[in-house]
């Protein structure tokens, strides 16, 4: 449950971030926390791998507040793990 919480406070601080940038720095209203990610996007602000892993962590996130019960927890703590193996690997 705890990585469940975590994950969720990290997507939206990412959005959050994402939409401040856009309202900003950008003079935009994006409508959707992804449509703000796509804006930043598609004004060089982050390439195209960081838009599809930020736009999978916020499809998650809502996964996890909206439809918590079709959500694996077992499935959840081996991708982070695995992530963090990689993540630590390369350092």
């Amino acid at each position: 449950m705890a990585v469940r919480y975590e994950l969720i406070v990290i997507a939206e601080a990412v959005m959050a971030l994402a939409i401040h940038i856009a309202r900003r720095d950008l003079n935009i209203r994006p409508k959707t926390p992804v449509n703000a990610l796509m804006m930043l996007r598609d004004r060089g602000l982050m390439t195209m791998n960081e838009y599809e892993d930020l736009t999978k962590l916020v499809r998650l996130r809502n996964l996890l507040v909206h439809r918590y019960w079709v959500i694996d927890d077992y499935l959840i703590y081996q991708s982070v793990k695995s992530v963090f193996k990689t993540w630590l690997a390369s350092k």
